[in-house]
């Protein structure tokens, strides 16, 4: 008899990475758009809750990669000897140029300018670009992509309402959580748009979202979490009080994710000029 067919379910954050088009994430241009627009409108609707005119400071920075290596926690270390990585092929081929004589040495030299011939050809091949005619028009093919991609830290500050301290994990580490369930009117994707830059920093860089919060009269909240797609759960590093001397009252939110500014710079500036 056949066998009946297992039924399986997935989480919501399980679902939503696989399918992050569905929230505006196709691509890291897409993305670097779409988490400046949810954060903004996130501390718009912070301010708006409590009846306050916005201020909102937005900071869009590129990370190299040394400084995303020591955010991982991995130091780079300058290799003092360099003669000890050299190539063992090409060592051994001058050991054997050596110690052979005459018509042993004149093969080694031959079978060593053959390999460098077939090693420029395979090199030059992979990187060279093909095209092909259609309709008179010429369409390139085998081109590099990603070229324009790199690594941004995007930080948003705000003087809005402000985090509870206890909800934080849950509200930016649950996907499809959301305060605004219930309101007709707002901005937005419904308990989608913060966790999905979440989720696409945890796909495209691996880093955790940093949260600092303090409402009306009340400590600092520290948060750093993680998001566990397969669970859909916050998966908590730090979350922490400290004193508020200032009487500060807001939220700061800074992530880590791959982007491309070239592509999408005209598109993100003419958003903050509405």
């Amino acid at each position: 008899m056949p066998k009946s067919p297992r039924l399986k379910s997935k989480s919501p954050a399980e679902f939503f990475a696989e399918h992050q088009n569905i929230a505006g994430f196709d691509n890291p241009g897409k993305s670097l758009y779409t988490t400046v627009r949810e954060f903004v409108e996130n501390s718009l609707d912070a301010a708006e809750i409590i009846g306050v005119l916005p201020e909102i400071n937005l900071t869009i920075e590129e990370i190299k990669k040394e400084e995303l290596e020591s955010l991982r926690g991995y130091k780079a270390r300058k290799r003092k000897d360099l003669s000890l990585y050299e190539s063992s092929s090409g060592s051994s081929a001058n050991k054997r140029r050596k110690t052979n004589k005459g018509g042993a040495a004149k093969e080694d030299e031959a079978d060593e300018s053959r390999q460098q011939k077939s090693r420029k050809t395979t090199s030059s091949s992979s990187s060279f670009s093909k095209t092909e005619t259609k309709g008179g028009k010429t369409a390139k093919r085998g081109t590099k992509r990603g070229s324009n991609v790199s690594i941004f830290r995007i930080t948003c500050t705000d003087n809005g309402a402000g985090m509870p301290h206890d909800k934080i994990p849950r509200m930016l580490g649950v996907v499809l959580s959301s305060t605004k369930y219930g309101v007709k009117q707002t901005r937005g994707k419904f308990g989608l748009g913060a966790k999905m830059a979440l989720v696409w920093a945890k796909k495209s860089t691996g880093m955790p979202v940093e949260v600092e919060s303090a409402r009306e009269g009340q400590r600092i909240s520290r948060c750093k979490l993680d998001i566990d797609i397969y669970k859909n759960e916050p998966r908590v590093l730090l979350h922490e009080r400290q004193s508020n001397p200032e009487g500060w009252r807001g939220t700061k939110i800074s992530v880590v994710i791959e982007g491309n500014w070239k592509n999408y710079r005209k598109k993100i500036l003419s958003y903050m000029r509405q």
